[in-house]
């Protein structure tokens, strides 16, 4: 069997969910987890949560259903909204909240003739993503369109979503809250505006839900700030074993492209994990892992199935040493400048063939 494997702690998910609650007390959560719940697991994930936040949020239909086909019963957001005119009754029958941004969507909404049940709606409007949603100066018109559809419950939510929340003194952060103020300040409808950074920099702006994603899987949304100091806590652990451990000659080459040269004699350990597991490619001369709790460098190219690490750190590491690539002990966030990747990337990039193992809470 492959020695490639993530622990997933239940506890520590459950933890930044109460550190989400404790920052934003007043606010529903929408617990985002699409993209296979950042590379965590869209069921698993889910059934641990469910019971702690008010709805999930998707990217689209079909992760909804896989949800619903495991039993999962609160409310799910179309992140995307609809992608045919279809979905709006599969959406109907299955009780799945939609985002509105586009007029398609919206023409396909007029179009309806018939729905089993109304329809929650949550209108999305640009505020300076420059991505999705509707114009400001849109707002109005388009909320009277949908006060005449019966296929509407209402209120109708409002949403839009920060470009640079991570970068408290970016100036767009605060155009972007003075434009969402100003085209929904006079409507008295359920509002959303914060993402994982904007929860911790913009306490004020919470609304009636907050979107966490990456602060859920317990990684800082936010550069320069360890999770640590946000009270989080790493869910994902993701560990392999030494398959090889050999003593390499001064001048030796280390693996493609003989990136690295050993400038003296010195113990070598081969890791089973490689870009095949989705650990990155771009991982440089020097990136940490921890190889039975002691810190190690990587050095030479990243392969497919394996890499290699130096262990004149840890002379007396063994073959089947345990070796943690990030986690509990060792902060994505501090991997991650190592490479060409962003922790986001990293988390989802994790493939199939790593080996998932959720703990049990305590």
């Amino acid at each position: 069997m492959r020695a490639a494997i993530a622990v997933l702690s239940t506890e520590n998910l459950l933890h930044n969910v109460a550190v989400i609650k404790q920052r934003a007390p007043s606010s529903l959560i929408m617990a985002m987890i699409k993209a296979n719940a950042y590379g965590h697991g869209l069921r698993s994930t889910a059934l641990r949560l469910q019971h702690h936040v008010a709805t999930f949020g998707v990217a689209s239909i079909d992760e909804a259903l896989a949800l619903r086909a495991v039993g999962i019963k609160i409310p799910i957001t179309l992140m995307q909204g609809v992608f045919e005119p279809d979905e709006y009754l599969v959406a109907s029958c299955q009780q799945f909240h939609i985002v509105l941004h586009e007029y398609q969507q919206l023409a396909w909404l007029n179009q309806i003739s018939f729905l089993p049940s109304p329809l929650t709606i949550w209108l999305k409007i640009d505020t300076g993503m420059g991505r999705l949603g509707f114009q400001p100066t849109d707002v109005a018109n388009i909320q009277e369109q949908l006060a005449c559809n019966p296929f509407i419950k209402h209120p109708i939510g409002l949403m839009s979503h920060f470009a640079c929340s991570e970068d408290y003194e970016h100036p767009l952060n605060q155009q972007q809250i003075a434009t969402f103020k100003q085209c929904t300040q006079q409507l008295q409808q359920p509002k959303s505006l914060c993402n994982s950074a904007a929860i911790f920099h913009f306490p004020d702006q919470h609304y009636a839900m907050v979107r966490p994603g990456i602060a859920l899987y317990g990684i800082s949304p936010i550069a320069g700030i360890s999770a640590h100091s946000l009270g989080l806590k790493p869910v994902m652990t993701l560990q392999t074993r030494l398959i090889a451990v050999r003593m390499v000659n001064k001048g030796t080459s280390l693996g493609y492209g003989a990136r690295f040269i050993c400038p003296e004699d010195m113990p070598v350990g081969v890791i089973a994990m490689g870009y095949g597991d989705g650990y990155p490619r771009t991982a440089r001369n020097g990136t940490p892992v921890l190889v039975n709790g002691i810190r190690c460098p990587l050095v030479g190219r990243i392969s497919m199935d394996m890499m290699t690490v130096d262990l004149r750190p840890h002379p007396h590491a063994q073959v089947n040493d345990q070796v943690t690539l990030w986690g509990q002990e060792l902060p994505l966030e501090e991997v991650a400048p190592h490479t060409d990747s962003i922790p986001y990337d990293m988390l989802t990039a994790v493939q199939s063939r790593v080996k998932f193992h959720w703990t049990i809470p305590t």
